[in-house]
């Protein structure tokens, strides 16, 4: 392959759905090797297909990340394909399930699932790629933190408080890295329309009232939700161009910051 990224080998967590999956295929496009990541063989050997279709260089690993001897295994199965350059931290979610939990409906153990899930996953990762990025003096190192990190809401705290601590983690990571070589990075998604958005903004929709058809849905749902300034709710490909950003050669300047991708949210 040719591209800003040909050479490469891109790990993509959570890559098997949803942003992790269009992020890999933007990579894919510049030219990267991809290895695919999820917990589901079906829905990973269907995007490896897809991939591998379109002549990428391509692999996959299986398995969950919230558990730190889990989370080894895998990356330690990704380091065994060659080396990786980028590194995606992508996996993770609401460990209270919906985007409308109150507070006091967040269990302490969602609190503690959910952190292990968003941060002590991608710490886990990171801390076993990342010395073959120092040691061959290049590397990207890329997390999925949220908007929902900067705004003021009661809702999923769970998510909101870890969500939080990656874009923590990715500047003290960034320190780090000084004079490596390697950035770290975080990109902040808004709200970005997934299959499973989709099905609970469907469910959202029929209770009220807001319309039939999804052109119709997902504008009431952007105005009822998450006003943004940009009137239209997120998409894959809004993620995946910034990733795809942040990991090539030209932003080797760019380190230790949150690039939220969110429409203007954090401002409206």
């Amino acid at each position: 392959m040719t591209g800003s990224l040909a050479g490469k080998r891109a790990l993509v967590t959570g890559s098997s759905s949803g942003i992790g999956a269009e992020s890999a295929r933007w990579l894919a496009r510049a030219g990267a090797s991809i290895i695919v990541h999820g917990r589901d063989p079906a829905k990973i050997a269907g995007i490896e297909a897809e991939l591998r279709s379109a002549g990428i260089d391509v692999a996959s690993v299986c398995g969950a990340l919230d558990r730190p001897d889990d989370a080894r295994a895998v990356a330690a199965a990704a380091m065994e394909i060659g080396p990786i350059d980028i590194l995606v931290n992508n996996a993770g979610g609401a460990a209270s399930g919906n985007g409308s939990a109150q507070w006091f409906e967040a269990t302490p153990e969602e609190w503690e699932s959910g952190y292990r899930a968003n941060v002590v996953s991608m710490v886990t990762m990171t801390q076993a790629i990342t010395p073959g990025m120092i040691e061959r003096g290049w590397g990207r190192v890329i997390q999925t933190a949220s908007a929902i990190a900067d705004n003021n809401i009661s809702t999923i705290p769970d998510y909101k408080a870890a969500k939080s601590a990656v874009v923590s983690f990715t500047v003290s990571l960034a320190i780090a890295l000084r004079g490596t070589g390697v950035t770290s990075n975080a990109v902040s998604p808004g709200f970005t329309v997934t299959e499973g958005l989709r099905q609970w903004i469907e469910g959202e929709a029929a209770k009220n009232g807001w319309g039939t058809d999804w052109p119709e849905i997902e504008r009431n749902a952007a105005a009822a939700i998450w006003p943004a300034l940009v009137p239209r709710l997120g998409r894959t490909e809004d993620i995946a161009r910034a990733v795809l950003f942040l990991a090539e050669p030209g932003a080797d300047f760019v380190t230790g910051q949150h690039l939220r991708v969110d429409g203007g949210l954090a401002l409206a």
